[in-house]
């Protein structure tokens, strides 16, 4: 039977697996060398303290994080996920239960005092959260809370008219989001509905985790999402506002989509679980085939394809 500390170190390889799967780049995320050695042979001993990993994210979601520093827009979360537990001589609570512990590194345009009331205000890792839902609810929290307290750089909100010729002929996209769950059918119901209203296709899929594939005019996706955080997630915390883009593929024009309207596709796909709320990933597969975004798909959430 293996013991509390081994499946402790197996949940905690697990949750690194699983970020590297969603930010494979060496340059979103970073090991540490002691964890990059035990990730190549889990069974070395002793194990380090804990799993160590940077997290290099922008903050404009749909910006090229590999043009951009830590100075004009890009975060870095240190993320640690403590191996070792600690009953009896450790006054945190993060290394008794193993929680996991996201710090934000200060850009340099963040005062001292915001810095402070940032670290103050990021929630720990509750029990019974797994540690996945956790890192990526407090990446919102962060990417949010920075988002507020960068300066504008903006001097002017009117767009010059080659400004807006640009929007106009940027090319529609095909946006697919991740959400660790998603159940309520009041939210579900506004996913579809704000789309229709602005002449989106696609799909939704609720359970846990959920998937959202969106068509459209690129910044009429961008302010559809912002909609869905501002009107319909109004009532939850900006921390526990889970959703990640995994995946925006540029369509040649309106007729290359591959869906007609938007609609969930929930009840298709045979349920599992003890509280059959996960989705049959072979059944969604074949869907995704049938439909032609087979490749997209298997991108997005078998990190496969192209």
């Amino acid at each position: 039977m293996p013991s509390d500390s081994d499946e402790l170190i197996e949940t905690q390889l697990s949750t690194l697996q699983l970020l590297l799967s969603m930010y494979p780049l060496s340059s979103e995320l970073s090991l540490s060398p002691s964890t990059s050695t035990f990730l190549d042979d889990p069974s070395s001993f002793p194990p380090p303290i804990a799993l160590e990993a940077d997290l290099h994210l922008p903050l404009d979601e749909h910006s090229d994080s590999t043009d951009i520093t830590v100075d004009d827009g890009e975060m870095v979360l240190h993320i640690l996920l403590p191996l070792q537990s600690n009953d009896s001589d450790s006054n945190s609570d993060s290394d008794r239960q193993g929680r996991a512990i996201v710090r934000p590194r200060q850009p340099t345009w963040l005062s001292r005092a915001h810095y402070s009331d940032l670290l103050s205000n990021i929630p720990p890792q509750e029990i019974g959260t797994e540690a996945s839902e956790y890192i990526l609810s407090t990446i919102e929290h962060v990417r949010s809370a920075l988002i507020d307290l960068r300066p504008s750089t903006s001097t002017s909100g009117v767009k010059t008219p080659n400004e807006e010729k640009e929007m106009v002929q940027l090319p529609e996209e095909r946006v697919w989001f991740w959400f660790p769950t998603l159940s309520t059918r009041e939210k579900r119901d506004d996913i579809v509905r704000y789309a229709e209203e602005v002449g989106l296709t696609g799909f939704v899929l609720a359970g846990k985790p959920a998937l959202l594939c969106v068509e459209g005019h690129g910044p009429t996706i961008d302010k559809y999402m912002s909609r869905i955080k501002s009107e319909s997630w109004a009532d939850i915390p900006a921390f526990q506002k889970k959703v990640t883009e995994r995946l925006r593929r540029p369509l040649a024009s309106p007729s290359h989509r591959a869906f007609s309207d938007m609609k969930e596709i929930t009840h298709l796909i045979p349920k599992y679980g003890q509280y059959n709320h996960r989705g049959e990933m072979g059944e969604v597969r074949r869907l995704m085939e049938e439909w032609g975004v087979g490749d997209d798909f298997g991108a997005v959430v078998l990190n496969s394809g192209s």
